[in-house]
Formats: structure tokens, C-alpha cells, sequence
């Protein structure tokens, strides 16, 4: 039996949601390369803003590099405020979470929720493994997060031990 207590914060938000939209299921890119695709746009955009007579390819150049940029840098860090804000319940109370032999038990105790619920472990949608953190996915975007630093009982060594016969190739280390 390896537990967990987990309490979500905003930088680990942050990183969750950074991690969801640049190495998670359906993006497989990294940051970096959405920066130099903008950039790109932006430098491409002066090349031809000064060398044309007024068209309209630069300022679509333009507002696209614009928007890769954003959307790299800004978008996981404005969706992490507002979901945590959201979430306040976990981010006070946070949730306990037990790895049996057979599921997996979490529980809460919050001023707005509490109660106790078993998940199996045929019932996941994916693990992914970080320097950090585990991602324990239910769907392709809900997830719990644990920190390695969480533990109360096992360690991060064992709850993978742990997963990986049971999940097989659902369990991704991404280090």
C-alpha cells in the first residue's frame, strides 16, 4: 500500500498545464519550438514589411507569430490561475490518495466536498512520470497530480514498481 497526500498549488498547476500542452497526449512539441515558429513569423514579417509595398502576407505574418508566441508563453500560465482559483476546496484541503493492490482509493476532506471514492487501475487513461511529478489521467485532459515530494507511505520508486505491471505501456517517463 503506498499514500499519498497531495495539496495542488499554482506553480504545480503550472507546470501540469504546460506539461498538458507541450508534451502531453496530442503535443508533442516542446515550448522552444513554438518560440523560434514565432519568432520566425515576426523576423519574416520585417523582411517583407520593408521590402513590399503594402500587402496583406506581412500582417498575416504578423499576427500569427504574434499568436504562436502568446500561446506558448501565456496561455498555460492565465488557464493555471483561473483553474486554480476554481479549485479552491483542493488547493486548501488538497486529497489522500492510497495505491492498493487492486485500486485506488482518494479521499477528501474539504469545506465543500469530502467523501471517499475507488478507481481501478484498468480505469486509467495514461501515467505520466516527471522529474516532479506523477500525471495520473482518468481522460485525455482530467488528471490528479502528485508531487514525489507527497508521500506518506512508499516511495516514488515503489508506486511505479507498482503501476507499470498493472498498466503496461500506459505508463510514460518523461524525463
Amino acid at each position: 500500500m503506498i499514500e499519498v497526500k497531495t495539496k495542488y498549488t499554482l506553480e504545480m498547476h503550472k507546470e501540469f498545464l504546460s506539461f498538458l500542452f507541450f508534451r502531453g497526449e496530442y503535443y508533442r512539441y516542446k515550448r522552444r519550438s513554438f518560440t523560434m515558429l514565432g519568432l520566425l513569423l515576426i523576423v519574416l514579417w520585417g523582411i517583407l514589411y520593408f521590402s513590399m509595398h503594402f500587402s496583406l502576407l506581412p500582417c498575416i505574418l504578423l499576427a500569427v507569430g504574434i499568436f504562436v508566441l502568446l500561446w506558448a508563453h501565456l496561455i498555460p500560465h492565465v488557464l493555471s490561475k483561473q483553474n486554480t482559483k476554481e479549485a479552491s476546496s483542493q488547493t486548501q484541503s488538497g486529497l489522500n490518495i492510497v495505491f492498493g493492490e487492486n485500486d485506488i482509493s482518494i479521499s477528501s476532506e474539504g469545506d465543500n466536498m469530502s467523501g471517499t471514492s475507488k478507481l481501478r487501475y484498468k480505469a486509467l487513461f495514461k501515467v505520466y512520470e516527471t522529474k516532479k511529478d506523477f500525471y495520473i489521467f482518468l481522460t485525455p485532459v482530467v488528471a490528479f497530480l502528485i508531487s514525489k515530494t507527497g508521500f506518506i507511505s512508499g516511495s516514488p520508486d515503489e508506486l511505479k514498481v507498482l503501476l507499470q505491471p498493472k498498466i503496461g505501456d500506459l505508463y510514460v517517463v518523461c524525463k
